[in-house]
């Protein structure tokens, strides 16, 4: 068996509305609000933050972003 190390960043920022940079790679957990445009994160430390409105939207979308780049780094690693 062949192991595969994907190196995946320690630091992802990205800078949503109202200036406020986030290091994406240490949001341990996301829950989205189903009656709010709110995003609720766990840091990797366990401390919790509430995003609202645009910043919540930015977010979420940066997230699948960075989801995505890394799945796509994995897909040409583990090529059968």
């Amino acid at each position: 068996m062949t192991t595969a190390i994907v190196k995946i960043p320690s630091t992802w920022m990205v800078l949503l509305p109202g200036n406020r940079w986030v290091n994406l790679a240490q949001i341990a957990d996301v829950q989205l609000s189903d009656t709010a445009c709110e995003a609720h994160v766990t840091w990797a430390n366990g401390n919790r933050d509430i995003f609202l409105n645009e910043q919540a939207v930015y977010l979420v979308e940066a997230l699948a972003e960075s989801r995505n780049a890394i799945e796509d780094r994995v897909s040409k690693i583990l090529v059968p």
